[in-house]
């Protein structure tokens, strides 16, 4: 009985913030009155910043333990400063005190109006039952996620099909029968041994998603290729023309060339590399890290590019991705390559020579501007003397 009235109020408490929420979720909707838009972003800030304290603070004094989940009406407080801010990112970015998805994953949850409370889970798989799927797979390789999985159910385990998936791809082993995952296959010892292809998406200032397609040498970390899309539907049929392309220009050809499953790379693309006789390499499905050269060279553009800009259309992109294929060949130091840089690597330059401090102080500092000066080269030259004189 007393279990029937807790849930009872608990289900009282939820509908609340549920009608409170989504009235103040409606009124964040309607179009902005009179008031100066500083003003009125302060004003909304404001209200917002002590709905939280309040919640915050009443959170602290009923807080026993570390781990203790946080009450329906902090998350509440939350979702209802989300809604006030909306559209303004910095606020919600520095001031709550929950990541921006975990709020909107508590407003869906105050939006849809569940009765019971969702507690507990799956219990973790038994480390017995790990290890004979392990030992099932290691002593037949021809067995895949079904064939385990039905010999441990005719034993007498039952374990699901992604579970034991799951635990295949996390001790090296594919899920598909008689494919061993092999992460050497996806390593080069010598240039144009092995290229990387990945495809990744840019969204410009007017909302219009384009694409890019990288094509990184695994061995020197060059960027050989850095090639913008017009669009989202990119097909074989262009990713075969840049690749030809490439190969036309630089007069160099791959051994193997290592990507994933996506269209892009089937079909004509597929066949314009058995004429060229190149290697095909495909990564296992879930398995980024196969890829891991152009996932990082991805992440790299990312962090020192593509966040410090807002591009107009797929020209305006087009530059500063040469622009950043000229600067990482050329100037920026790997770390995977010693401190290198990939042209350094690929040319077989020797290492600079450590010089003693006067020499650094007979000369200059010299800058080399990439894109628009938001990423920059270094070098030191001697003084001229004539420019000395004067």
């Amino acid at each position: 009985m007393v279990a029937v009235f807790a849930l009872l109020a608990r289900t009282a408490e939820f509908l609340f913030y549920h009608l409170l929420l989504a009235i103040a979720d409606r009124v964040s909707r309607l179009p902005r009155n009179t008031m100066m838009p500083e003003a009125m972003r302060l004003y909304r800030e404001n209200i917002a910043l002590k709905a939280q304290l309040d919640a915050l603070g009443g959170h602290l004094l009923r807080l026993e333990k570390p781990a203790a989940p946080l009450p329906i009406q902090t998350q509440a407080a939350q979702v209802f400063a989300y809604f006030l801010t909306r559209g303004n990112e910095p606020f919600q970015r520095y001031f709550l005190s929950a990541s921006v998805r975990t709020i909107r994953r508590w407003a869906t949850r105050f939006r849809f109006r569940r009765r019971c409370v969702e507690v507990g889970g799956r219990p973790p798989i038994d480390d017995g039952v790990v290890d004979l799927i392990v030992t099932l797979k290691r002593e037949n390789l021809g067995w895949g996620q079904r064939r385990i999985r039905e010999e441990l159910r005719r034993i007498g385990i039952c374990v699901s099909a992604p579970t034991v998936a799951r635990i295949l791809r996390e001790h090296g082993f594919s899920p598909r029968p008689g494919r061993r995952i092999d992460f050497a296959r996806v390593k080069a010892a010598a240039k144009d041994a092995l290229w990387a292809l990945d495809f990744f998406a840019v969204q410009t200032g007017r909302g219009v998603w384009l694409q890019a397609l990288l094509i990184i040498d695994v061995h020197t970390r060059e960027l050989l290729e850095l090639r913008a899309y017009d669009g989202w539907d990119v097909d074989s049929v262009w990713t075969t023309q840049v690749f030809a392309a490439l190969v036309g220009r630089t007069k160099r050809k791959p051994t193997a060339v290592v990507h994933d499953h996506g269209a892009h790379f089937l079909g004509t693309f597929s066949r314009q590399l058995r004429v060229l006789e190149v290697g095909e390499e495909t990564t296992p499905t879930g398995l980024p890290s196969m890829i891991c050269y152009a996932e990082r060279a991805i992440g790299s553009i990312r962090r020192e590019l593509l966040r410090h800009i807002r591009v107009a259309d797929v020209n305006e992109l087009q530059f500063f991705l040469d622009e950043y294929r000229s600067y990482a060949n050329t100037e920026r130091p790997h770390q995977g390559l010693g401190g290198r840089t990939p042209e350094e690597v690929s040319a077989r330059l020797p290492e600079a020579e450590v010089i003693d401090i006067a020499m650094v102080r007979a000369r200059r500092l010299v800058r080399r501007p990439y894109a628009h000066g938001l990423l920059r080269g270094y070098s030191l030259v001697e003084e001229d003397p004539a420019r000395e004189a004067a």
